[in-house]
């Protein structure tokens, strides 16, 4: 395989910053739920040693992990045959440190991907709410199986609005709508334009052609409320779950197994 030039590194590195600054546009605070839980996973742990990143998109999660534990690895899975070019890409420094998995979490074959490797954490990020609650339901039971005793697991995701009432739905939604406005005055794509953006590079109209297929029959989003995912994950047999972040309708929900 040819190795790539210096303008196809360049330009998948300007795929990658922009793709940063596209999901900065959905979560406010983005970079505060990665530290909590890079700063929760440091407290457990002088290191980590393996940490499984689900829906890892481009492997953003999974390179602040390298970069915060020097002696961890991380499985960076996700479904999406263009995010995960992006993410072998964006990992690709980190040599057999980092390992980038295509598998489908909706397949309860999935975790053979895994081949056997403990885990210390798993974590997820802005994608499990993609799942369908029987598909999150089916996983929940899947980690508390997979995961040794004292290991831990976080999902930071926007949880449902309807928590509270209304008044909490409407600051929610507001906080949101001044974000995006904000990242799209600076310039930088929402979501709709960066996979046109992507698109337009060479290679991957073909990747998210294929990415379209996959997902095709997805359910919609399940905003469920934090409180369902902490009972799911305790019913799952994990043994203590609550929310260590939160942020109006973005939370870090986390469960010790």
């Amino acid at each position: 395989m040819a190795l790539p030039n210096q303008a196809d590194t360049d330009a998948l590195d300007a795929l990658i910053d922009a793709w940063e600054h596209q999901q900065e546009g959905y979560v406010r605070f983005r970079s505060a739920r990665f530290e909590v839980i890079l700063d929760a996973l440091s407290y457990a742990f002088d290191q980590p040693a393996t940490v499984l990143d689900l829906g890892c998109g481009p492997g953003s999660f999974s390179k602040l992990i390298l970069e915060r534990f020097p002696a961890a690895r991380t499985i960076t899975l996700d479904y999406d045959p263009a995010l995960l070019d992006l993410a072998r890409h964006n990992l690709s420094g980190y040599a057999d440190r980092a390992k980038v998995v295509e598998a489908n979490l909706m397949d309860p074959a999935w975790t053979e991907t895994l081949s056997g490797q403990e885990l210390s954490a798993v974590v997820s990020s802005t994608a499990l709410s993609w799942l369908p609650v029987s598909g999150l339901v089916t996983l929940y039971g899947q980690l508390a199986r997979l995961l040794p005793e004292s290991s831990l697991f976080f999902n930071a995701d926007h949880l449902s609005r309807t928590t509270s009432g209304p008044f909490f739905a409407a600051v929610g939604a507001a906080d949101d709508a001044r974000q995006r406005a904000a990242v799209l005055s600076a310039g930088h794509p929402d979501w709709d334009r960066w996979w046109r953006e992507l698109r337009s590079h060479e290679g991957f109209a073909a990747l998210a052609d294929e990415r379209d297929r996959r997902l095709s029959d997805a359910a919609p989003n399940a905003p469920l409320t934090p409180a369902l995912h902490t009972e799911l994950l305790r019913i799952s047999g994990f043994l203590e779950a609550g929310t260590i972040w939160q942020h109006f309708d973005d939370y870090v929900v986390y469960a010790v197994r």
